[in-house]
């Protein structure tokens, strides 16, 4: 029976898409297509979950609703009563900052709906002021949307079999996904609805429910009536299967999150994804040797635990131990503290929680069921202790939740500050132009920047006194046009421009930016410094236009300057907390800017 086979190589391929996930929201430059791998574990989690349904039906036994429910709840649920509140009571006593719209993360997470969530409030998944504790469960949450749309489509399916139409209904759902996300993409918007919403991003999920329909059907429909087909398929499943694995291990390592990946690189991923489990399964695949590699294979079995701690634990690591063990040195540290503590926090989970609920229901955690050993007594015991423990504090992290982060709060007093000034007249009139081969008084300068400048402004104004500064929260490049044009004339010799941190700057920018600042005036550009894959290709667009325009265009080294300074960071390890680094930054490259004789 199809329901109860064992397909060998899943473990290893969801082991591998696990490791392109922990990658990429961890150490994003390393893997910055490593989200791909979210779409391999949808069309999995399609694979698996249609499977059963469609052997139960081809047997006439119906799609048992009374054993799909109930198995859906003990292996989604429980994982997460324990996670949530120890990664909140951890973030309660180490940064309470992550604290942050907590409430409303754990309700929404619990509802099943925190994608969408998410999209409503405007928290941003690419976002980097307010990286929420739990923002990783939007995949969690669309996984539970398609679990229960699921045993709609199945039943549907099987009901039109007769017609040789049935396999259209997932796939023309896959298509129209796909298509939903292509058309509701707009370059240079944040693309978070597109990626979080659940009719957006289901093709990889219903992509596997079609496999699962062709695997539960392929004997009788094929293999007995054109064996050359079942032949062929054996030689030739494996072979595109290989091929569709180092095709996705490609997307990961030079995908980026542009306008390729929502257009045409999540549909195509779902595709190879699709095209790597029918060649893997398949009985007598050589491919399934390729993912059984033990390491691999225990990845991917406990892959939901490992998924469930893995971000916010780094969230709290990174925020912690530059502040415990300061040196330059130790953020190469907080991805192995990380990975340790995950690894520990997903056994733990398994052990007390996971595996007992799997094996006996939900009561089974914490009352051990008929022929229980002793063992079972002090794991039940145990689980008690730790819940009860883990709950409590969980329940005070959820009630001493701060409105705002530490930084938010400094932003909008720098804000508040500037507004305060501009607003009884103290920014001084802009002073006749000076030769731009010294070094220019901040009369001189008009600096347009986002929260990072505005983080600076104190220092900006220390060491430039006078200058024309306006920051804001959020702001990308797109948005600096309006700034800068609606100066005018006011526009001051020295144009400094800091708006690398919330987004890829498109080239063409840089030259409309340079033709609005005009052949008068020097243009300061002032890289970023973060983990977002855009970052350092923004910086090396600005190096390479300011190597192009050397006559008046500048690039002050924020990003090395806060890498010298870490300790001097804000828990974000993006805004400056205090101090004139960010401004120092822009003064030395003005500087070996002018000593190099422009």
């Amino acid at each position: 029976m199809v329901a109860r086979r064992h397909f060998v190589g899943l473990d290893g391929i969801k082991g591998l898409a696990l490791i392109a996930i922990i990658l990429y929201h961890c150490e994003q430059s390393w893997l910055p297509g490593g989200f791909y791998g979210v779409d391999v574990f949808l069309t999995v989690s399609g694979f698996l979950a249609a499977i059963g349904m469609f052997s139960r039906l081809k047997e006439g036994r119906g799609i048992g609703l009374e054993r799909y429910w109930p198995r859906r709840f003990t292996r989604l649920y429980p994982a997460l009563v324990l996670m949530i509140p120890a990664v909140g009571f951890a973030a309660w006593c180490l940064d309470r900052d992550l604290l942050v719209h907590i409430r409303d993360q754990v309700v929404t997470v619990a509802l099943g709906c925190y994608n969408w969530y998410a999209i409503a409030s405007g928290n941003s998944y690419f976002g980097q002021m307010n990286p929420q504790l739990l923002r990783h469960l939007w995949f969690v949450s669309v996984l539970m949307q398609l679990y229960l749309v699921i045993p709609l489509v199945a039943w549907f399916m099987h009901r039109i079999r007769r017609t040789r139409c049935a396999l259209l209904v997932p796939l023309a759902i896959a298509v129209g996904s796909a298509a939903s996300m292509n058309l509701m993409y707009t370059p240079g918007a944040d693309p978070t609805r597109v990626y979080f919403g659940t009719d957006t991003h289901a093709a990889g999920f219903m992509l596997g429910v079609a496999l699962a329909w062709i695997v539960v059907n392929r004997r009788v429909a094929v293999g007995d009536h054109l064996p050359w087909i079942v032949r062929a398929r054996r030689v030739l499943a494996p072979l595109v299967a290989f091929v569709a694995a180092i095709a996705l291990i490609d997307m990961a390592i030079r995908g980026e999150q542009g306008a390729d990946a929502f257009r045409w690189g999540i549909p195509l991923a779902s595709v190879l994804s699709v095209l790597l489990i029918a060649g893997t399964v398949q009985t007598d695949s050589w491919m399934q040797s390729q993912f059984v590699f033990r390491p691999l294979a225990l990845l991917g079995r406990y892959s939901y635990g490992l998924y469930l701690w893995h971000w916010p634990v780094w969230l709290i690591v990174a925020a912690t131990l530059p502040r415990l063990v300061p040196g330059k040195g130790v953020r190469l540290w907080v991805l192995p503290v990380t990975l340790v503590i995950t690894i520990v926090a997903t056994a733990m989970s398994w052990i007390l929680i996971e595996r007992p609920a799997a094996r006996g229901g939900i009561s089974s955690i914490i009352v051990p069921g008929p022929g229980s050993t002793w063992r079972d007594v002090v794991r039940a015991v145990a689980s008690c202790i730790v819940l009860l423990l883990i709950i409590g504090g969980g329940v005070v992290a959820v009630r001493d939740a701060p409105a705002k982060t530490s930084v938010e709060v400094a932003l909008e007093r720098q804000a508040a500050r500037l507004a305060a000034e501009q607003a009884l007249g103290r920014k001084q009139v802009p002073t006749p132009r000076k030769p731009p081969h010294t070094m220019p008084t901040g009369d001189q300068i008009t600096a347009v920047g986002d929260s990072v400048m505005l983080a600076s402004a104190k220092g900006m104004q220390e060491v430039f006194p006078g200058v024309d500064l306006d920051a804001a929260v959020s702001r990308s490049s797109f948005a600096g046009f309006g700034i800068v044009s609606g100066k005018g004339a006011g526009l001051r010799q020295w144009v400094v421009l800091g708006l690398a941190t919330n987004g890829p700057i498109p080239p063409e920018q840089l030259d409309q930016y340079l033709a609005m600042v005009g052949p008068d005036r020097v243009l300061v550009l002032v890289n970023a410094h973060g983990d977002r894959t855009w970052i350092p290709q923004n910086n090396q667009l600005l190096a390479q236009f300011a190597a192009s325009h050397p006559d008046n265009v500048i690039v002050a080294d924020w990003d090395s300057a806060a890498a010298a300074n870490a300790s001097h960071l804000a828990a974000d390890g993006i805004h400056p907390d205090g101090g004139d680094y960010y401004a120092q930054a822009v003064k030395q490259a003005i500087q070996a800017w002018i000593d190099a004789g422009h």
